[in-house]
């Protein structure tokens, strides 16, 4: 039976309760009504006596209070003064009086004109006499059992409806959960009802959870076709030649700079049919194993496959001397590479070197560090050049960054900028706060200083400071969301979290609010399990999360459902010329698609011309930050548009 055909028999069953209760009121009014009757007869007999007593005796009064008797249903009068009784008249005898099934009502009324007189008069009660007779009593009974087993129903029907009402509750709490974005809800209790609709949810939420991790597949196979070499598992040719352009435009204008290697290896495709399949691919596996393993050693750097068996590295911010040590030590680990059939170990690699500034194209520093590698190739042997005009820097050593980082800390910190992101109707939706430092000469970048501060164990001290600075800064700024960058190293650390915690405990609840903590997406897929605490702290505190240089590495995108992630960035690099890069467009299409089911809005940093501002917005992005809005601006300069709508 349906909940709906249950429900009406209940209702039915209500309705029949109380046409019964009306019965029973319609009944005992009736009884008091009759009641009423005989008492208003009564008191009209004594009143038309104690007149009668006026002008007669009580004997005359017999005749007319004998015919009148049988009209009140009185069975008998008497007249008393005090203790003796005057006058006396009945209908039947005695023993009628005392029959068990009739029940009589006794009126002892004074008389108001005859002073010292009382009339006394029994009447024969209907009502009661009805219920105690026979009829009356089985009627009673009948009425009381119909009246236990309704009320019995009634309970039992009562127990069943609150039993399921509250089952369906159970059902509606776990809807309302899953409209409010919880797609990560269990298998339902066995107690929803009804239970077809709870299994149907229990299957689509399995079915949703299933495409989404299909979605997810798909976006990680679509971050490897924008940017990973599918032989070799390295960043391909395009992505490297896109990274390396976005680094000599210099949107910061800070003369960024670094050094670009070439390292050609052994052609092992020719060596297919002498080594074999298998034991070509092992040879290239434990070269590339080499390579990696160095690379990783430097924060930021890139390895991608050029061409065939030459071998690109992309070093920001190094110095030709720290490429040469690279370089040797190459050199030096082909030692430890384990024995090659064919292949002669002691001409091996060979490594070209090539320094670039800012200004420079992509064409031009990979044509010199391609007459590099080839001039490396001609010496014979496993060697390494520099490419012509790059005069050989010495930069700063570990000593020197110290003292620079530590003098830096102890004046205040490094300078501010603020970098505004704006949404697509013009308006600001936060400001990113950028740190650089002065060394005497010029500006460095964070991207520069932050690995060495780092390397250097000043990640916690320094977010600190920085943390407490930019708190500060949103008190001046009241109607501003400040992005906070905080380094990972720093974040994971208990001592940390709790100094963290005490400083949000001392900012107001609007101020928290809009405190906009920034970290790179690598590093938070990397930490996922340890950054579950932290996230949940900040979210319950007000805060917000952003994840920026999204698209940089190939990492899943499952962070997004997992943490409360309230914006994500776009790395530069696949910002840059996105109008006329598909598979770039295909990955920005393909991350909307993963946060449509989440509050989680994507914006694009480092937007440079309105073509990609253009693109990017017709493909769903909410934002955007870079020069094609606005540069980077030092806080402490006298901001007066800083809550005006840019023209996009």
């Amino acid at each position: 039976m349906r909940l709906t055909t249950k429900f009406s028999a209940f209702i039915t069953l209500l309705s029949l309760l109380a046409m019964l209760l009306m019965l029973v009121g319609c009944a005992f009014s009736f009884i008091w009504l009759s009641q009423q009757r005989v008492e208003t007869r009564v008191q009209t007999l004594a009143t038309e006596v104690d007149k009668a007593l006026l002008t007669q005796s009580p004997q005359d009064l017999t005749q007319w209070l004998t015919r009148l008797m049988p009209v009140i249903n009185a069975e008998q009068l008497e007249l008393h003064s005090g203790d003796r009784m005057l006058f006396r008249l009945a209908r039947h005898e005695n023993p009628m009086l005392e029959d068990e099934p009739n029940r009589f009502i006794q009126f002892d009324l004074p008389l108001v004109h005859s002073s010292g007189l009382s009339l006394r008069v029994v009447v024969l009660d209907p009502a009661k006499t009805w219920f105690r007779s026979f009829t009356g009593a089985y009627t009673l009974i009948v009425i009381f059992s119909v009246v236990l087993i309704m009320a019995s129903l009634l309970v039992m029907t009562h127990r069943w409806l609150n039993r399921h009402w509250r089952n369906m509750e159970r059902l509606e709490a776990r809807s309302e959960r899953i409209l409010a974005g919880d797609r990560q809800s269990r298998v339902g209790e066995e107690s929803e009802w009804p239970p077809k609709a709870s299994h149907a949810i229990d299957l689509l939420l399995h079915d949703l959870r299933e495409a989404g991790e299909q979605r997810l597949r798909i976006d990680t196979l679509i971050r490897t076709f924008a940017a990973q070499d599918s032989r070799t598992g390295l960043n391909n040719r395009l992505f490297f030649d896109n990274q390396l352009a976005t680094l000599l435009e210099d949107q910061e204008d800070v003369g960024t700079h670094g050094v670009v290697m070439m390292v050609r290896l052994p052609d092992l495709e020719t060596h297919h049919e002498t080594l074999g399949p298998a034991l070509a691919e092992e040879y290239l596996f434990d070269l590339i194993n080499m390579l990696s393993t160095f690379v990783l050693r430097y924060p930021g750097a890139l390895l991608a496959r050029y061409f065939r068996s030459d071998f690109a590295v992309l070093l920001p911010h190094r110095t030709l001397k720290e490429a040469n040590s690279i370089a040797d030590q190459l050199i030096n680990a082909v030692d430890s590479l384990p024995p090659m059939r064919m292949l002669d170990r002691d001409d091996l690699i060979h490594i070209g070197i090539s320094a670039w500034r800012s200004g420079q194209s992509v064409p031009q520093v990979m044509e010199n560090v391609e007459m590099a590698t080839r001039r490396a190739a001609l010496q014979g042997g496993n060697s390494w050049s520099i490419g012509e005009g790059n005069p050989l820097e010495m930069g700063r050593g570990s000593v020197r960054w110290r003292t620079l980082l530590e003098n830096t800390q102890s004046r205040g910190g490094p300078r501010l900028y603020q970098k505004p992101a704006v949404l697509l109707d013009g308006k600001v939706h936060h400001r990113e706060m950028l740190a650089r430092v002065f060394d005497g000469d010029k500006e460095v970048v964070s991207a520069e200083f932050m690995p060495l501060v780092q390397q250097l164990g000043m990640a916690e001290s320094w977010d600190r400071q920085m943390v407490t600075r930019i708190a500060a800064l949103s008190e001046v700024w009241p109607d501003e969301t400040l992005a906070l960058p905080v380094n990972i190293d720093s974040l994971v650390q208990r001592s940390f979290q709790r100094w963290l915690q005490k400083l949000l405990l001392q900012c107001s609840k609007s101020q928290r609010k809009r405190f906009l903590f920034e970290l790179a997406e690598a590093d938070v897929c990397q930490h996922i399990n340890r950054l579950v605490p932290v996230f949940k702290m900040l979210s319950a505190f007000g805060c917000r999360i952003a994840v920026n240089q999204a698209g940089l590495t190939v990492v899943s995108s499952a962070y997004i459902k997992q943490f409360p992630v309230e914006l994500i960035k776009l790395d530069p690099g696949l910002v840059r010329n996105i109008e006329r890069r598909t598979e770039n467009q295909l990955f920005v299409q393909s991350l909307l698609e993963v946060c449509k089911s989440t509050p989680t809005q994507v914006f694009a940093a480092g937007v440079r011309t309105r073509a990609e501002w253009q693109t990017l917005a017709g493909l769903g992005v909410s934002g955007g930050q870079g020069d094609f809005f606005a540069p980077s601006l030092p806080v402490n300069s006298n901001v007066k548009k800083h809550s005006q709508r840019y023209r996009i």
